[in-house]
């Protein structure tokens, strides 16, 4: 499900970019581009693991976006989504 993505959004960005340079100019586009891809930031925000419970204390241990440096899961997805992304040819970048 998750390696489908890309194709899925190549597939829909393919006939959605010359709409948008015929609408808004390329550099609207590459705003309008900007802005679809700024919302994984929040879908990337959920990735985040959740911390163990504590059996001695009620509250539970801070939590902050260092910790996900530490963990060894995370790492593993964010290396390999570099390097996808590193060699991935998208062909809805290059325009008409």
């Amino acid at each position: 499900l998750v390696a489908s993505g890309s194709s899925l959004s190549s597939l829909a960005l393919g006939p959605l970019i010359p709409h948008l340079l015929d609408t808004y100019g390329w550099r609207g586009a590459l705003l309008l581009l900007a802005a679809i891809s700024f919302n994984l930031v929040a879908a990337g925000a959920l990735l985040r693991p959740s911390p163990p419970p504590s059996p001695t204390s009620m509250e539970p241990p801070p939590s902050s976006w260092r910790s996900l440096l530490h963990h060894g899961g995370f790492l593993r997805y964010a290396v390999a989504f570099t390097l996808v992304d590193a060699g991935y040819y998208v062909p809805f970048v290059h325009g008409e």
